[in-house]
């Protein structure tokens, strides 16, 4: 018998009726179909999301640590719509190879289609689905930031698409936000020099090092 999301995920119930933000949901686009099994290929990250994250998790003598883990989550689901992740419950999305965002499971929005959700939120705790067209008429049509991964060192030796990029030259490409008012928005900037969101979105450069 199918277990649902509900009974699966940790018990947050956001009701029906209640608002749902645009950064707790995102649709998921087609990267490709395989020419030989027709197996469909879905990209259900957040945008911007940073290649690496800290997790906090207790272990086995029940003290809290910290790990540094991928911020991709690889999922299939099959013929009923059941998504598993090495085992672990995903969601329930239409049968297709997902690339998701941790902290987030796969769902569909109302036409169907595959969405991804923030845990806590959406159809699978009892939430709204995403309406596709609603989102599309409030998007907002600001450009993407770029892809950044720093590995600080003597220097914050940053790479933006892949380039490496001089410390003094970042404010150039990328925006700078200031640390106060991220963390008061319930974001951080733990990851020198940059600031993401409570969702972990990117948001730009820790003014207080520019």
């Amino acid at each position: 018998m199918k277990r649902s999301l509900f009974t699966l995920l940790p018990l947050l119930m956001i009701l029906g009726s209640a608002a749902q933000a645009n950064d707790d949901v995102t649709g998921c686009s087609l990267i490709r179909i395989d020419q030989y099994y027709g197996i469909h290929e879905w990209d259900c990250r957040v945008p911007n999301s940073p290649v690496r994250i800290s997790n906090v998790y207790t272990d086995q003598h029940g003290q809290q640590r910290v790990e540094s883990i991928s911020s991709q989550q690889n999922a299939m689901c099959d013929d009923q719509g059941v998504c598993s992740n090495s085992g672990s419950f995903a969601g329930n999305a239409p049968a297709g190879s997902y690339h998701y965002t941790f902290g987030w499971y796969l769902g569909t929005d109302t036409k169907g289609n595959p969405a991804s959700y923030k845990n806590g939120v959406g159809p699978g705790f009892g939430g709204k689905y995403l309406n596709p067209t609603a989102q599309s008429a409030t998007a907002k049509s600001t450009k993407p930031l770029p892809e950044v991964v720093c590995m600080p060192t003597a220097s914050f030796n940053c790479s933006i698409d892949g380039k490496e990029i001089e410390d003094e030259e970042l404010p150039k490409y990328l925006p700078k936000v200031k640390e106060q008012e991220v963390k008061k928005a319930g974001g951080n900037c733990q990851s020198t020099p940059l600031c993401y969101d409570k969702n972990m979105t990117f948001l730009g450069l820790n003014e207080k090092f520019f």
